[in-house]
């Protein structure tokens, strides 16, 4: 990596939970000591530290901008540039904007890990397992291809589990439905968000809950595993998505 280049992390944040980008604070300090880049540093696009405070800290003339988002959408194509000042996503003097992180490729192995840490917490043979992988989805550009998807599809070619599946918070395959339909499986449900924010602290624990409900006091078991991120591997993936 060029002496002179600065690495800058851009995330959600959460206006509610002014702790959620704890993660990525954490992700950043891990980066700096891998002593890759002259200069790491987070901003976010809700909350504090801004993007604007992050910038203003960094001195470096070349900064990568790795998104610490899952998809490719409207934060990554429109709202990171229009943070940095910049029109587009094409080529800047300045800023490099690299791909989001819930584009890369080792996702599918994170996914796997996470589900097999749950079969542990639960103690079952990941054969006899349901995994759920749990993602945003768009309620307004519902159907586009999804990471999440490609991933969790992946994540299920090695047969390790009785089955892998994905489904969406905000359109079809729905969290509810995806989540009735394995109720003859132990399941482990891992959350594909970037933060740790209401989706993560309220939304999915509250639907593993009503299942859990539904399935019974005699019901097979069901697992909420974290998020992907809570995987210490992000950092080698987003060095690999910042890579020149």
């Amino acid at each position: 990596m060029a002496a002179n280049t600065a690495l800058l992390l851009i995330a959600h944040g959460s206006n509610r939970y002014p702790d959620a980008a704890a993660g990525l604070l954490r992700h950043a300090a891990a980066l700096r000591a891998t002593g890759a880049f002259h200069e790491v540093e987070a901003g976010l696009l809700n909350g504090a530290p801004s993007v604007a405070e992050a910038l203003a800290r960094i001195s470096a003339a070349s900064v990568r901008v790795v998104p610490l988002f899952m998809e490719s959408g409207h934060f990554t194509r429109v709202a990171i540039p229009r943070a940095l000042g910049i029109a587009n996503t094409g080529a800047h003097p300045r800023f490099h904007l690299c791909s989001p992180i819930g584009l890369h490729d080792a996702m599918a192995g994170l996914i796997e890990r996470q589900a097999l840490a749950g079969c542990a917490a639960l103690g079952c043979d990941p054969r006899s397992v349901a995994v759920l992988v749990i993602g945003h989805g768009s309620a307004s550009a519902p159907g586009r291809a999804l990471a999440l998807h490609e991933h969790t599809a992946r994540a299920g070619w090695n047969g390790l589990f009785a089955s892998v599946g994905s489904a969406c918070l905000e359109e079809a395959p729905f969290v509810a439905d995806a989540l009735r339909a394995r109720r003859h499986h132990p399941l482990v449900v891992v959350g594909f968000f970037a933060g740790d924010g209401g989706h993560v602290r309220d939304d999915l624990p509250a639907l593993v809950a009503a299942e859990q409900a539904a399935r019974g006091a005699g019901g097979l078991p069901i697992r909420l595993q974290g998020t992907v991120m809570d995987d210490p591997e992000v950092t080698s993936l987003i060095l690999d998505q910042a890579a020149l």
